[in-house]
């Protein structure tokens, strides 16, 4: 069990769950603890910058709740030391922008990138499942939280206690993508993940990440056209979304589990790993629709007819698509409605005759 690994290779930094123990480091910091703060899963100046502060984000069970809330219990230490030096150099390398973004170092990129990741969810898991129930079932339980015990032992990292060999590429995949940007707050910003599948795709104004959280490398080698297409322009947030679901379709489909050898030591533990081979195996377009369909919120007949499969990264001609601006709209081939975030009826707004 990943829980004992904590226990019984590093003897402390347990992964603890409930409202009284630190999200990171498990340390207990009940109300009222001179230990106690909290950690913001976005951090203030991401929300402050993005306008993001007031706005809303829905929960799994559709509850809306304003980003400034997404925050769990966290220690001094870790809060004030531990993450503080990772959430400087990405903040500045954030406002340096893209190309500075992507020099980040991967270890950096791995915390910061993976913090919100299990933040996310460890937020959820205090949240009860119905409101009516508040010391009842929870949004996400902890047998969840359980079953990514590993990623929180990885992300002990930020302490020095974990460390990982060969260095590079560590536990993640790293994939950027430039982006359209926007003055309007709605089109500066995206967040996706997979409650199931380590990752995360986040678009920043003009700085486009997504993040496998553990394939170690592996689907950065991934030489899908439509991938390679999408770094050559400046991604329309539609767009965005597309990438997003075809890695996340390629990551689910041919996901290896891999067992890891963790060497403890005297003062921190390593995981060693052998490099991952490319993805192997063959595309169920169906399978692939009904992903972009959820991601672009549109009926699978919309865009698949059982054949054919809309495709924002390519126009019609099989030429790369570049758009001017986040306000160009991309309409469903096979039914009068728009993508995602233009989820209209294109005939009713006026769009098509």
């Amino acid at each position: 069990m990943h829980d004992n690994l904590h226990l019984k290779i590093l003897g402390d930094r347990l992964q603890k769950f409930g409202p009284d123990g630190c999200f990171m480091c498990g340390v207990d910091i009940p109300p009222g603890s001179k230990l106690r703060t909290e950690e913001h899963v976005f951090p203030k100046w991401l929300l402050r910058d993005l306008d993001l502060w007031n706005r809303s984000v829905t929960q799994l069970n559709g509850r809306l709740i304003r980003y400034r809330r997404l925050v769990v219990p966290c220690c001094q230490p870790c809060n004030g030391v531990d993450l503080s030096g990772v959430e400087a150099r990405v903040k500045a390398a954030y406002f340096e922008g893209f190309d500075a973004f992507k020099q980040l170092d991967r270890r950096d990129l791995f915390i910061w990138l993976g913090k919100i990741y299990y933040g996310l969810v460890y937020r959820e898991s205090l949240e009860p499942r119905f409101v009516e129930e508040q010391k009842g079932e929870r949004l996400v339980p902890n047998e969840h939280l359980e079953s990514i015990a590993f990623h929180h032992f990885l992300l002990q990292t930020v302490a020095d206690r974990v460390a990982w060999a060969p260095p590079s590429p560590g536990p993640a995949s790293f994939h950027f993508f430039e982006c359209l940007d926007s003055e309007i707050p709605e089109w500066r910003f995206d967040y996706m993940d997979d409650l199931y599948v380590p990752m995360l795709g986040l678009r920043l104004g003009r700085i486009g990440i997504i993040c496998v959280l553990q394939d170690w490398g592996r689907s950065e080698g991934a030489q899908e056209g439509h991938l390679v297409a999408a770094r050559e322009v400046m991604l329309h947030a539609t767009q965005f979304r597309e990438v997003y679901s075809r890695l996340s379709y390629m990551t689910k489909a041919f996901w290896r589990n891999n067992g890891h050898l963790v060497v403890g030591g005297p003062e921190r533990a390593t995981v060693t790993y052998d490099p991952q081979p490319p993805f192997e195996g063959v595309t169920e377009t169906r399978h692939l629709a009904e992903v972009l369909a959820s991601a672009w919120q549109v009926p699978l007949e919309a865009i698949f007819d059982g054949d054919r499969l809309c495709s924002t990264i390519f126009d019609q001609s099989g030429e790369i698509a570049s758009m001017p601006d986040n306000s160009s709209l991309f309409p469903a081939p096979f039914s009068p409605i728009g993508l995602w975030p233009w989820n209209v009826d294109l005939t009713e707004e006026g769009f098509l005759p």
